[in-house]
């Protein structure tokens, strides 16, 4: 009996041994195939089955996009160009704040692994995909991540997920091979987005904190390293709330792995955000419409070198440094002065229209502006009738408009309510030139730029009596006598169909010398001078004073009926003040490559003599005395200018522009 229990337990015992064994064996056979399985996928993706992973030659040759930067002389960024707006930096370039908080928050055994942090994949696998916790974080390197931000995703499928992440982890081997680990920060944080449009610790540090990469602080860079776990979601200037409690976050990871003192971490806790937000567009910053004038050369200049020299720079793509004459803060300066001087002129202008309109006189002015506009054109080209485009016009709806005093505003308006308001607005433009150099110090096209992208500088005006100048000095030159007297009458001219001009103060009779009918730009005395010295002479002479606009060989050129515009207007002048030696004025002084190759660089123009030096020395006296003595001589007043001025101002008819030249 015992005998039979003990071999029917051995049967049993056998039979688990022979289960267990199947098993087991099964269990053996199936992670031999799933290896096998898995080392062929992954051999396939190797080699390429489900596209080319970057060899080490691809990852040699890594070249960002980088954004170009135009400098003014003084050495202020003024504003970039760019597809991406990215600027590359040095690792000795970065803050060792910034170096801290990413390998704190990103990899925390970034120096340990060679690119690929087991650690952290064992983590992901059973915290995050078997327990669900999604809180335990993500198992990237930063090489991994790096790989991804040099060759972004792209799947179609689930099932592709597996496959870029292989391909990520081969990837960030290869660049841990290739670069070291320094190289590796650098290039991360020369690539990754801040948001906004934003790529590189460089442009992030000068857009939310107005500073560089290497003087971030700790807030700051714990601030921007927070940024990379959801740029939109943690956007500082639009989400400050959770932005503050990412950075705070960052700066506890900081204190965990001693980058940091509990003291230091808690006490940078307390402190707010602190935003210097400063946006690099188009739009926005210091000199807009001159940065668009040079942006257009530059693309003119760089073709050129490249046809020349084989090679092919990319002004959007390749990092280049641009100078300009621009002084940034008398620019800076300007524009304040315009910005406050525009308001006052146009609350004087609306006080002179009162209840009328623009173009109630003048009735095509509206009627023209309606058809030129983009909304016209578009309605027009879905096939409307006129009827139903001036209907779909008047239908009032929200839009963001310019306003004079307040900048920009939300509005329920028409379109054409909207061409009727731009019509009013006042534009300015100006210009400051060192008469001896030729280099431009300020150039203002406009209100604003992305409103109003016609520049007031280069655009054709009628240049009213700022031309009488040019009417003088000619004059002189054929010989008339600076103390000679003329007659101020009121005439006709039969040989020009009885033409009779008149004074803007209506005011006749008496005698002036040129001196004292520039000063008092006097309408009548400026015909006669340009008749008896001759229009050919006068345009001639213009002409070697640098205008090269067509002028209209009729008397009415003595009172500036010609088009012309500020940036030709002011030669004659700079010629005056430069002791009659003619002056071309310059914008751009540099183009360099990252490298500091010099692509183009500005000669200096050479002045050549047009005038005799005391000629020149008795117009800028005549100018002087429109300034102590005629019409521009409430301008030292108004504005509390106690130093030597000299210039000309100028209307034309029915005030349409204003003009001064000085």
């Amino acid at each position: 009996m015992n005998k039979k229990k003990t071999t029917t337990r051995k049967k049993a015992a056998k039979k688990k041994q022979s289960i267990f064994a199947r098993v087991f064996k099964t269990i053996l056979l199936s992670s031999l195939l799933a290896a096998i399985l898995v080392g062929l996928f992954v051999c396939c993706v190797y080699y390429g089955t489900w596209g080319k992973i970057p060899d080490y030659q691809d990852l040699r040759e890594i070249r960002n996009n980088e954004a170009s930067s135009l400098y003014s002389e003084d050495g202020e960024l003024l504003g970039k160009y760019y597809v991406e707006n990215r600027t590359n930096v040095m690792f000795g370039s970065i803050s060792h704040h910034a170096i801290n908080a990413l390998i704190a928050t990103e990899d925390v055994r970034f120096y340990e692994h060679h690119g690929f942090d087991k650690i952290s994949m064992l983590r992901v696998l059973f915290k995050t995909l078997l327990l669900g916790d999604k809180s335990s974080g993500g198992g990237s390197t930063i090489s991994q991540q790096l790989a991804k931000n040099l060759y972004p995703r792209q799947y179609n499928s689930r099932f592709m997920i597996p496959v870029i992440k292989i391909k990520e982890i081969i990837t960030a081997h290869r660049l841990e091979k290739l670069y070291s680990k320094d190289e590796i920060l650098t290039l991360y944080l020369n690539t990754v987005s801040f948001g906004e449009g934003t790529f590189g610790i460089e442009s992030a540090a000068q857009k939310y904190f107005s500073t560089t990469a290497t003087r971030l602080s700790v807030p700051e860079a714990a601030t921007l390293i927070g940024l990379l776990k959801g740029p939109s979601y943690y956007n500082p200037r639009v989400h400050p709330d959770r932005t503050l409690q990412r950075r705070n976050t960052v700066i506890a990871q900081m204190v965990k792995y001693d980058y940091l003192t509990e003291e230091e971490g808690e006490a940078l806790k307390q402190e707010k955000l602190h935003l210097r937000f400063k946006p690099l567009n188009h739009y926005s910053g210091l000199a807009p419409y001159l940065r668009e004038q040079i942006r257009q050369d530059a693309v003119k200049f760089i073709a050129e070198y490249n046809e020349a020299n084989s090679t092919n720079y990319d002004l959007y793509k390749d990092g280049l440094k641009l100078v300009t004459t621009i002084d940034a803060e008398m620019q800076r300066y300007a524009e304040k002065a315009m910005r406050q001087h525009m308001k006052s002129l146009q609350h004087a202008f609306y006080t002179h229209l009162g209840k009328q309109e623009p173009w109630d006189k003048e009735k095509n002015l509206l009627d023209n502006a309606i058809r030129e506009s983009g909304v016209y054109k578009e309605l027009k080209r879905q096939g409307l009738n006129e009827k139903d485009i001036l209907a779909a016009m008047n239908e009032k709806k929200p839009m963001t408009i310019y306003s004079a005093y307040q900048g920009e505003v939300e509005m329920q308006m028409s379109s054409i309510d909207s061409i009727k308001h731009y019509l009013k607005i006042l534009q300015p433009g100006m210009i400051a030139v060192e008469p001896q150099s030729g280099k431009i110090k300020v150039w203002i096209g406009g209100l604003d730029f992305k409103y109003f992208q016609y520049d007031q500088v280069l655009a054709p005006r009628q240049v009213g009596s700022v031309f009488k100048p040019v009417v003088y000095s000619a004059a002189i030159e054929q010989g008339a006598r600076v103390d000679a007297y003329y007659n101020n009458e009121q005439k006709s001219y039969p040989e020009y169909d009885n033409w009779t001009p008149r004074n803007s103060n209506n005011q006749y009779g008496g005698y002036y010398t040129l001196k004292g009918a520039l000063s008092q730009s006097i309408n009548t005395i400026a015909v006669q001078v340009l008749l008896q010295t001759g229009i050919d002479a006068t345009i001639g002479h213009a002409r070697r004073l640098g205008i090269q606009s067509e002028l209209p060989a009729v008397p009415s050129l003595a009172l500036g009926a010609a088009n012309i515009p500020l940036r030709e207007m002011i030669l004659p002048y700079l010629c005056y003040a430069n002791n009659g030696i003619s002056t071309t004025p310059y914008y751009l002084l540099s183009i360099k490559d990252r490298e500091g190759r010099i692509l183009y660089e500005a000669e200096p123009p050479r002045g050549e003599r047009v005038l005799p030096a005391e000629q020149a020395h008795i117009m800028s006296s005549m100018l002087s005395a429109v300034i102590q003595e005629g019409t521009g001589k409430r301008l030292p007043n108004n504005y509390g200018l106690d130093i030597s001025l000299a210039g000309k101002t100028g209307t034309t008819q029915n005030q349409a522009d204003g003009w001064f030249i000085g």
